[in-house]
């Protein structure tokens, strides 16, 4: 080394000598530990505190990605495998409904078919025989001797009272062949060839009077009006318990001294005329001065009302007619 290089070298380690003793320090590198330490310094936090609101805000920003998602749920919601069984089951349910109503409605449209087909009107829960009635009387350990007598004592209430009899051995007569069986009568083979099972007998009172009446049932209007007309020969003692007293005539009083010697009632004569009874056509078995003891007039074509009364024709029509349109 000459002497000059070495005057240079030694120049340069003296400026560093001088450096060192001016104090003067190289920057430091940069750290994540030395910038917390710098801010908990400057800002007089502890670590605690730090770490704390450090996850409050993890929080907040976890609570406002939530409120996104419910967000984004209500207006496009995500079918889950869940809602697709409960959607399926729904879907089950409405097809069952259907079918119901379908059936319902096949099966309803059947009657209502039948019903106009055959005019057949549904019944109502009322209470009727043939005709509707206010009150059931039974009379028990009847025979057919003392019917009359015991149609006579039947204590029955305002309106129409249907009478069911039983005999002596408890026996109902359900059917019209029994009871006529029960009379021991035998009524025109023309009428019984037509004759159904339904029957009703009965009393109506009106005015506190009792009037007695029988309906009968049959399947041809013409063979029954002729059986009737052939049984107007017997009717009146066939059916006995529905025929009635007429009241007798007052005796006249007079003021002659002697008594007049009473003579002999002459015998009353009936006949079976034709009447109309409240524009129906009647048959009626009638005195000179028209009383009658026994009538009959047909309800309807299938119907046929025997009475010892003509004046409660007008009722019981009205009644019979009443079921027809409520049934």
């Amino acid at each position: 080394m000459n002497p000059e290089e070495k005057e240079d070298t030694s120049k340069d380690f003296g400026k560093v000598i001088d450096a060192l003793h001016n104090k003067q320090k190289l920057s430091s590198l940069r750290t994540y530990q030395g910038d917390m330490a710098e801010f908990i310094k400057d800002k007089n936090e502890s670590v605690i505190s730090v770490a704390v609101k450090e996850k409050v805000r993890d929080e907040r920003r976890e609570e406002q990605i939530e409120k996104v998602e419910e967000k984004i749920d209500l207006y496009h919601p995500i079918q889950t495998p869940t809602s697709n069984k409960k959607g399926f089951q729904i879907n089950l349910t409405m097809i069952f409904l259907s079918l119901l109503l379908i059936v319902g409605g096949s099966v309803g449209f059947f009657y209502a078919f039948e019903f106009i087909k055959n005019g057949s009107p549904p019944k109502t829960a009322t209470k009727e025989e043939i005709i509707p009635y206010n009150n059931l009387i039974t009379l028990a350990n009847v025979t057919n001797v003392n019917l009359g007598e015991e149609f006579g004592k039947l204590s029955s209430s305002a309106g129409i009272n249907i009478v069911k009899i039983s005999d002596a051995n408890g026996e109902s007569f359900q059917k019209i062949q029994d009871f006529l069986n029960f009379l021991q009568i035998s009524p025109p083979s023309e009428l019984v060839r037509t004759l159904r099972d339904e029957y009703a007998l009965g009393v109506i009172s009106q005015n506190e009077v009792n009037s007695s009446f029988m309906v009968i049932t049959v399947d041809d209007f013409g063979r029954a009006f002729a059986g009737m007309l052939d049984w107007e020969k017997s009717l009146e003692k066939d059916l006995f318990f529905l025929s009635r007293e007429l009241p007798k005539e007052p005796e006249v009083q007079t003021d002659l001294e002697e008594p007049i010697q009473p003579t002999q009632p002459s015998e009353t004569i009936f006949t079976w005329k034709d009447v109309i009874i409240k524009n129906k056509d009647t048959r009626a078995l009638v005195d000179e001065g028209g009383r009658s003891i026994i009538a009959y007039t047909f309800l309807d074509k299938n119907t046929i009302l025997i009475t010892d009364n003509t004046l409660v024709i007008g009722d019981i029509t009205s009644a019979y007619n009443t079921r027809s349109v409520a049934r």
